[in-house]
């Protein structure tokens, strides 16, 4: 008897609410079907950011890879022109201070020199003296 009278009192309530019912459950339905069709756009948009993103970073990192090469091979460049600089300055330096030195040397030689000469007239006069 029990299962009867809940039978009636559903029918009673389709026949009052069934129609109203109907309409929200339809309006819920659409509404779910709006919100997973706007998640799954904002998911799609999501992954093609994602996507350009990494595409992004990947350029940049190859970008600054290839910067660094360059730099790296720039930077090797200008430090053999340097050391190239640097050898001949200090051969010209070297080849400089020789010469010098070598000027010294015979500018030496020729007041020594002078100085035999001078001894050797100086001995000759005093040997035409005492002789």
């Amino acid at each position: 008897m029990t299962e009867k009278n809940n039978n009636s009192v559903d029918q009673i309530r389709d026949i009052l609410f069934g129609e109203q019912t109907k309409k929200i459950e339809k309006k819920f339905s659409q509404l779910e079907a709006d919100i997973n069709q706007q998640f799954n756009g904002i998911k799609a948009q999501i992954e093609a950011m994602n996507k350009q993103l990494v595409q992004s970073i990947q350029s940049i990192d190859k970008q600054n890879s290839q910067s660094l090469s360059s730099l790296t091979s720039d930077h090797s460049d200008r430090m053999s022109k340097i050391e190239a600089t640097l050898s001949n300055k200090i051969v010209d330096t070297e080849a400089s201070i020789l010469n010098e030195l070598q000027q010294s040397i015979e500018m030496l030689n020729e007041n020594l020199t002078h100085k035999k000469e001078l001894a050797g007239l100086l001995k000759s006069m005093a040997d035409q003296i005492a002789g």
